[in-house]
C-alpha cells in the first residue's frame, strides 16, 4: 500500500470561527500573491503554534476567545499528514507546561493556532508558509 502524503484534518467552527478562519487564509493568500488550498493555511496557522514556548501555548488554549469559535460547523481540511506530527508535539508540550492537565483536543489546538496566526508578525507568517513548502517536499527533515 502506498504511502499517503496527505489527509483530512476535522475543523469544529462557529460562525466566528468560520471567519477567523477565511480572514487568516485571505491574509496568506495575500501575503504569498498566490490562491492557496485551506489546508495551507491550516498549516502555518499550527506551525505558528508550535514554534511558541510551551506555556505560550497553554495560555492560546485557556484563551476566552476560544470559546467563542468552537461550534457545529464541521468541515474537513487536506494538508500533509505532517500536521499530525506537529499537533502531537503541541499537545505534549502543552502537557509538559502543567498549565493544562489534560491533552487538549485537537479541533481546540486548530483553533487556538489561527488565534494564534491572526495576532502574527507578516514575516513570521511567511517564514511558516515556506519552512511548510520544504517539509512537504522533504518530510523527512525536521
Amino acid at each position: 500500500m502506498a504511502h499517503q502524503a496527505s489527509r483530512a484534518y476535522k475543523l469544529q467552527l462557529s460562525d466566528a470561527g468560520m471567519q477567523l478562519f477565511l480572514n487568516d487564509h485571505c491574509r496568506l493568500c495575500h501575503l504569498v500573491g498566490d490562491l492557496l488550498s485551506y489546508g495551507s493555511t491550516l498549516f502555518v496557522a499550527v506551525h505558528l503554534l508550535h514554534l511558541c514556548p510551551g506555556g505560550e501555548m497553554a495560555n492560546a488554549l485557556l484563551d476566552p476567545e476560544l470559546h467563542q469559535l468552537g461550534g457545529r460547523k464541521i468541515r474537513h481540511v487536506g494538508t500533509s499528514r505532517i500536521l499530525s506530527d506537529l499537533v502531537h508535539s503541541i499537545a505534549a508540550e502543552i502537557e509538559t507546561a502543567g498549565v493544562i492537565y489534560s491533552s487538549p483536543q485537537v479541533w481546540k489546538i486548530f483553533l487556538a493556532a489561527l488565534l494564534h496566526m491572526r495576532d502574527a508578525e507578516d514575516a513570521h507568517i511567511l517564514r511558516s508558509y515556506h519552512v511548510m513548502l520544504d517539509k512537504i517536499k522533504s518530510p523527512i527533515r525536521n
